[in-house]
């Protein structure tokens, strides 16, 4: 298969920017509402109020969820751009955009630059991976820095370069901040495996990477954050976040995040979809050729974080994101070296076609039983644009650059639209935009339990109050407003009536918020 050769010096920027452009795109246009980016966004206005580097804190009060690194880059942005969404979100598809880079750099330093623009081809049309880099949530910087870490250590083999080494190191503990140890579990687990399966667990191959050095480079960025931060909250935060969110979410499944074993792998598929549908022919290919070692590593990288998150009890389709790049850096490659003709993969792309028909009208349908999105399931017919190209596509299978590359360009097409056209209008169908002007001027307290993007708009603490206060509250407030969920509300014990301002199901979520009013 023959690609023309792009000569350009300046391709990688090209493709950096490109990248950007598609991950910051839009990001102006929705709120900040997913619960985790609401969250996140919160806790670092409230930190860039403060002007606190050490103590994260969500509407005042300690949030141990996460590590620091993004919310320190959320507050630059905030510094740069204000408080507002587009701020909240800026990093996150400046670091999506430097994985691109780095995946297609390595990728044709140790295969070719048809592999790497491939590889870059796969990762682009993923719209779940464009969706990680759409939003203020810590998995973009975490999935840099792994990356980084693992093509690093790649590279550190090769060259037995201490600058490597070093930089290795440092990904790590920049991982490390963004979201704890399996920034630190991971890659060593997988540079573990790597060294046993290419035969090269040696003590000097070992020594050459400079283990103790790198453990004094880990430290040092890591630990003064964490022992800082464990002496101003009295390790309050250490202990909720390293018992908490790593142990057990590694050993029992949290709010409700389980599933069986081979659900990772099909979050895999999912993630990396239109070309996961080529994966039995990917994968195949790859173990064929194990002894490049680049396949090798890349085939391991990827296998690893899957199965990892298989045998964590707590399962999200987020924590699967990792495996991304390796898998592409596999596609790629066969796509630029094994696939010759449309003939191999022909079954696969009638199965492709098949659910990409599935999909408008799906949604089309399964939006009409989610109450908040029902009025607005006509949305879901944009997504006819997925089929259409890909019935345009194979008008071009005799010639399968072109094939691929647009089934690439239709996926991509695709995401924008998402992010354009249909998403916006999902938006606007959420409670908090829609309910917001009720809380103009008003003094807004909560009972027992609200939807953080309130506190995000709202820019102050929302006061907690009991059942028993609520008289009390409208006595001193009568134009007062009480944010809650209609099913905490329902269950309460109250001592007065109270009107109900407003009722909105949560998108994506199961909670109805609700504004609660004197009668």
């Amino acid at each position: 298969m023959n690609i023309k050769p792009l000569n350009s010096r300046y391709l990688p920027i090209l493709l950096f920017l490109f990248a950007l452009l598609v991950y910051v795109s839009y990001s102006w246009g929705v709120s900040i509402y997913i619960l985790d980016e609401a969250k996140n966004a919160t806790c670092a206005r409230e930190m860039f109020e403060s002007n606190d580097f050490f103590v994260p804190t969500f509407n005042n009060v300690l949030r141990t969820d996460k590590p620091p690194l993004h919310y320190f880059f959320m507050m630059l942005s905030y510094a740069i751009f204000g408080v507002n969404p587009f701020a909240a979100r800026f990093f996150s598809a400046v670091f999506g955009a430097l994985t691109i880079l780095i995946t297609y750099l390595f990728t044709k330093k140790f295969l070719d630059k048809r592999a790497a623009l491939f590889t870059t081809l796969v990762l682009l049309a993923s719209i779940h991976l464009s969706l990680q880099f759409h939003l203020a949530v810590p998995d973009p910087y975490l999935i840099f820095f792994f990356t980084a870490t693992l093509f690093l250590f790649y590279l550190a083999l090769k060259t037995n370069k201490l600058s490597h080494v070093i930089l290795m190191y440092a990904a790590i503990g920049l991982g490390t901040l963004s979201k704890g140890p399996v920034a630190i579990l991971l890659p060593g687990l997988i540079f573990l495996l790597y060294l046993i399966f290419s035969k090269q667990f040696k003590w000097k191959i070992i020594a050459s990477l400079k283990p103790f050095l790198g453990v004094l480079i880990v430290l040092a960025i890591a630990v003064p954050w964490y022992l800082v931060n464990g002496l101003h909250t009295n390790w309050e935060w250490t202990r909720g976040f390293f018992l908490k969110h790593n142990v057990n979410r590694f050993s029992g499944a949290m709010e409700g995040h389980g599933g069986i074993f081979l659900i990772t792998f099909l979050y895999v598929f999912a993630g990396l979809f239109p070309f996961a549908l080529f994966f039995p022919q990917v994968f195949k290919e790859a173990y064929k050729n194990k002894s490049n070692n680049f396949i090798l590593f890349n085939l391991i990288a990827g296998l690893t974080v899957v199965v990892f998150f298989s045998v964590s009890q707590t399962k999200l389709i987020n924590y699967t994101v990792p495996s991304y790049p390796f898998i592409a850096v596999l596609t790629g490659y066969y796509f630029a070296f094994k696939l010759q003709t449309f003939r191999q993969i022909r079954t696969n792309y009638f199965f492709l076609l098949f659910l990409g028909i599935l999909i408008p009208i799906g949604g089309f349908i399964g939006l009409k039983y989610d109450p908040s999105l029902a009025p607005v399931n006509t949305q879901a017919l944009w997504f006819a644009v997925l089929p259409l190209g890909l019935i345009c596509a194979y008008f071009f299978r005799k010639e399968i650059v072109k094939f691929i590359l647009l089934i690439g360009a239709t996926t991509l097409l695709t995401a924008c639209v998402f992010f354009a056209i249909v998403f916006p209008v999902f938006d606007q169908q959420n409670p908090v935009v829609q309910s917001l002007p009720l809380l103009k001027g008003k003094e807004v307290v909560y009972f027992e339990k609200f939807n953080p993007s309130y506190s995000f708009y709202l820019k102050k603490k929302i006061e907690k109050i009991e059942a028993n206060q609520m008289d009390d509250f409208f006595n001193s407030n009568p134009e007062g407003v009480i944010i809650s969920t209609k099913k905490r509300y329902e269950k309460a014990v109250l001592a007065g009536d109270y009107t109900i301002l407003y009722s909105g199901k949560d998108l994506f979520e199961s909670p109805t918020s609700i504004l609660i009013g004197a009668k």
